[in-house]
Order: structure tokens, then C-alpha cells, then sequence
């Protein structure tokens, strides 16, 4: 292989790590309008925004986990539990602020319950948010008596249903939290830090960053995002449904590996996560759209995550290969 080539292949790899959401975006775009006449219009585009920003808010805790090197599979029963909690304390108290900060609390929590095992007790983050994905949706059945939860309050409603100058308050929300945890990842050491560790973590610990803290504290941080988002959740369909949240932690990891973020950790970027989400949502509107029927969705969902998979392979592969043959 000759050294353009080589040039060449790592400059495509590159570009594609950075902007392949981006490029993955347009085309789904583009697919969407030829095989749906009825994709691009206004108010199909805002109902995409709409039903995925639950999942939006989620993917922003999971991608810093995952860049990490962590995961919580626990994400969607603590979104059923904190919508249950919001649900509860709105119907008790009537007050918006303390339902919020008791939903944020409640998940900061179990937060910290995954954090402690997994980053100083040193369990896998695997078992660990399984074993609290269960557990969770067991308490969120309990606190709820076994059935939805109704008296959510009217400004919380208007989170989740409303809009602001005609666009949603649920997209408003997403855009201004991930642009504060671009903030944090990107200008504040404890941000920079996850990618070290993710990358590698005992040279981390070597380089005197306390690895055990850190990873202590994304996980509560997680778990006061899934609150966020059980809020939003509570807010979406107007009660607090233990039911609810099933399978959105996959959602989330299905969009922050399409936006780029490496299962191995070291590797993702907050705002192609996003993208990513968004990604999936547009599949699943344009099967929406053409009828299709839902257990081949789920199949389809299958192939997209591992076509993620191989993509990031190849492009982490690509540049490796590259660099060390120019070295």
C-alpha cells in the first residue's frame, strides 16, 4: 500500500469519526423524502423531535459514561421511577420546583448506588446497573401501587406537550442541556478527565487523576440526567407510568454509537450523539410512515446498532493502522 494511500485512507477515516453522524443524517434524510411523501413536512419533523428527546436527555449521561469506559443499563427504569416520583409529589404537594428536585434527587440516588459499586467497590458497570435496572422498576411499581400515577402538574405537562414560539419545549431543553454538557466535557477538567480514563485507565491513575472519583461521580451525574428526563417523561403522557421507560437505555447507546461514541470508551462527542438519536428516530418515523410492522422495526434497530458497531471499528482501525505505519 503506498503512502497516499495510507494518507488517504486515514484522512477519510478521520473525517468519518468526526461527521459520519452527520453524513448518515443527510442521507436518512434524503431516504426519507424519496420513500415517504409525507417525511418532510414541518410537523412530522417536530413530531421526531418530540419523541425522541426523552431519549436525547439520556444519551447525554450515556455517552460521558460511555466515553468513561461505563454504561448504565439501568437508565430506563430510573426514568420510570423518577416520572412515578415527579408524578406522586405533584399530586401531594402541587408544588412544579419540589417535584423536580425530588425526581432529580431521587435519580442522583441510584446514581450514586452504581457509581459506588462500580467505581470503588470495582464491579462491572454491566452487572451492576442490570442489577439496579431490576431492582428499580420493582421500587418504581411499589411506590406507584402497581399502576399509572395522574396529577402531574400543568407547567410540567407544558415541558413535556408545550411549545415556545411554536417550537417544543421538550427540543429547546435538549439543545440547552447538551450544550452545557459540551461545555462541561470539552472546558472543564473533570470532562477531559473521562476521556483519559476511558482511553486508559490505569495511565490515568498513573498521571495522578483520581480515577475512582470520577467515575463516582458520572455515574451520579447519570443518574440526575435519567431524573431529568423522567421529569420530561411525566411530563410527555401526563402521569408517572412505572411501566414506562422500557428498553430507553439501548435507545440511547443505539444513538451515541451512531454519533460516534466508542463501546471501548475514550471516543465520543455530546452533540453527534444527539444526532444520533435523531438518527434513530428518523428510521423509526419512516417505518412508522411506510406501515411496516413493528417486529421487523426491531430487527432493523438490530442491524443499525451493529452497523455502528463495525463502522466505529473501522474507523478506529483505519487511523491505528495509518499512524503506525507512518511511525
Amino acid at each position: 500500500m503506498t503512502e497516499k494511500t495510507v494518507k488517504e485512507k486515514r484522512s477519510f477515516a478521520e473525517i468519518f469519526s468526526k461527521y459520519g453522524a452527520i453524513m448518515i443524517l443527510a442521507c436518512c434524510l434524503i431516504v426519507g423524502t424519496v420513500v415517504a411523501p409525507n417525511f418532510m413536512t414541518p410537523s412530522n419533523l417536530l413530531s421526531i423531535a418530540k419523541n425522541v428527546a426523552v431519549y436525547a436527555i439520556i444519551a447525554i449521561g450515556m455517552t460521558r459514561l460511555l466515553i468513561g469506559g461505563g454504561v448504565d443499563l439501568s437508565a430506563g427504569s430510573n426514568v420510570a421511577l423518577t416520572a412515578v416520583v415527579c408524578a406522586l409529589v405533584c399530586a401531594k404537594s402541587g408544588s412544579t420546583a419540589l417535584a423536580i428536585l425530588a425526581a432529580v434527587l431521587v435519580g442522583g440516588i441510584v446514581g450514586v448506588i452504581n457509581g459506588y459499586f462500580t467505581a470503588y467497590i470495582g464491579l462491572m458497570p454491566f452487572i451492576v446497573t442490570l442489577a439496579t435496572q431490576m431492582s428499580v422498576r420493582g421500587i418504581a411499581y411499589l411506590a406507584a401501587g402497581g399502576s399509572p400515577v395522574y396529577g402531574v402538574s400543568n407547567p410540567i405537562v407544558w415541558m413535556g406537550q408545550g411549545n415556545l414560539f411554536g417550537i417544543p419545549m421538550l427540543l429547546i431543553i435538549v439543545i440547552l442541556a447538551a450544550a452545557a454538557f459540551v461545555f462541561v466535557q470539552n472546558r472543564t477538567s473533570h470532562g477531559r478527565y473521562l476521556y483519559a480514563i476511558g482511553g486508559n485507565a490505569e495511565a490515568a491513575n498513573a498521571a495522578g487523576i483520581n480515577v475512582k472519583f470520577h467515575l463516582f461521580i458520572n455515574y451520579v451525574i447519570m443518574g440526575a440526567i435519567a431524573g431529568l428526563a423522567g421529569v420530561l417523561y411525566a411530563g410527555r403522557t401526563n402521569s408517572g407510568l412505572p411501566a414506562g421507560g422500557v428498553n430507553f437505555e439501548f435507545e440511547a447507546i443505539i444513538g451515541s454509537v451512531l454519533g460516534g461514541t466508542s463501546m471501548a470508551g475514550g471516543v465520543g462527542n455530546i452533540a453527534m450523539s444527539i444526532v444520533g438519536i435523531y438518527i434513530v428516530g428518523i428510521i423509526n418515523n419512516v417505518m412508522n410512515l411506510l406501515s411496516l410492522n413493528s417486529f421487523w422495526q426491531q430487527v432493523v434497530k438490530g442491524i443499525v446498532i451493529l452497523i455502528a458497531v463495525l463502522l466505529d471499528i473501522f474507523t478506529r482501525n483505519a487511523i491505528m493502522r495509518s499512524t503506525s505505519k507512518q511511525g
